[in-house]
């Protein structure tokens, strides 16, 4: 069937307000932080991200044309970076033909996928044999509501798979990137089917692969792997500094000790982003005596990088995503990371050297998730 061209939104001529407006922020398109910075730049300063608070505030006001753009860009941008994450299936021995099984039954494992409503596949899912031999799956989605209502542009967004053998031979990484909360959860489903596939076909040991949880941790070793995310110094790669975090107050923990230096969290602050240069608070990551008190639950890191003749730095934040719709409950969600900035480099080397970063990255992550003690076996 034919699809019909994307009606283009008038930004020049229209302004936005009440119930209209209201649908897009409480969709999952637009952000807290979004709402929170276009009520800013409004004049408005609310001590809350809780969208059931800042909805009604921004739905109450007029939007003009250049604002409304401004928030849609914004979110335009933060959706379509790449996001990456991992998890592992076991191999049954190191002898298990896992290849053969995806490589043959594939189409058969994907085919019967169902995107989202109001989503498609702009292509679908396909899976190939890189020259070193691992397996990778790509594929694209497009969004039909968001373009159509609200932006000029149709989007797509990209996402691929990458599998490879890992842990001396005994184990299958899917290396997974995303570059929209869609793309996010078909890469799930994506990973669910195989895992199903090679758990029938006997050459994994469960059809559910391994990764890492919020809900892995107690709060000590949370922000102790977190802390050794920081622990490199390779001529390659090296910590340079903490940029941010971002802490939730544990409500469950108890009340606050009775020193200065946190009791001001004490029935104030639920969720606090801490600048890296604030000195005052940053203190918290070092003083293991409150790691019971607070989730930690984002840190962006700056790393120098030398590879080759490409030096420079780059930002990676660490995070833990797919967050319900409530502020304050991580259960469940998986640990990921994104190149947030990176230096300029040249053009002809831009791809090598994101991707030599990644892969230091992940050797940082698997480094220091060994160094810490996980709740559960």
């Amino acid at each position: 069937m034919e699809k019909s061209p994307a009606r283009k939104f008038d930004f020049e001529r229209t302004m936005l307000w009440g119930d209209h407006l209201r649908v897009l922020l409480n969709s999952e398109h637009i952000s807290p932080g979004e709402i929170n910075e276009t009520l800013r730049e409004k004049g408005i300063f609310i001590d809350s991200n809780e969208k059931s608070i800042t909805v009604p505030l921004l739905s109450s006001c007029l939007l003009t044309p250049d604002e409304f753009r401004r928030l849609v860009e914004r979110s335009f941008v933060r959706e379509s970076g790449k996001k990456y994450s991992s998890c592992t299936f076991k191999l049954t021995s190191p002898s298990a033909d896992w290849k053969t099984v995806l490589l043959n039954g594939f189409e058969e494992a994907v085919g019967g996928l169902q995107t989202d409503t109001d989503k498609e596949f702009a292509s679908e899912p396909a899976l190939s044999v890189e020259p070193n031999g691992d397996l990778k799956v790509t594929y694209s989605l497009r969004v039909l509501d968001f373009s159509k209502d609200w932006i000029e542009q149709e989007l797509i967004y990209p996402a691929e798979i990458n599998l490879k053998v890992s842990g001396s031979g005994l184990s299958v990484e899917a290396d997974r990137s995303h570059t929209s909360k869609d793309t996010d959860r078909m890469n799930d489903k994506i990973t669910r089917a195989l895992g199903r596939l090679c758990k029938a076909k006997g050459v994994t040991e469960d059809e559910k692969p391994d990764a890492i949880l919020f809900d892995d941790f107690v709060n000590s070793d949370r922000i102790r792997f977190f802390l050794q995310l920081t622990s490199v110094n390779s001529k390659e790669f090296s910590f340079s500094e903490i940029d941010g975090i971002e802490i939730i107050r544990d409500q469950t923990a108890g009340t606050l000790p009775q020193d200065p230096q946190i009791i001001w969290m004490e029935d104030t602050v639920n969720k606090i982003k801490i600048n890296g240069k604030d000195l005052g608070k940053i203190f918290l990551l070092y003083e293991p005596d409150y790691y019971q008190f607070y989730f930690l639950v984002k840190m962006t890191v700056t790393y120098a990088f030398k590879f080759g003749a490409n030096v420079g730095t780059c930002g990676i934040e660490y995070y833990f995503s797919g967050k319900s719709t409530r502020g304050d409950d991580y259960s469940g969600t998986m640990f990921g990371f994104c190149i947030d900035r990176l230096s300029r480099v040249e053009k002809s080397s831009q791809a090598s050297v994101r991707k030599s970063i990644i892969k230091q990255v992940q050797q940082v992550r698997d480094n220091a998730l060994s160094f810490v003690s996980l709740t559960t076996p």
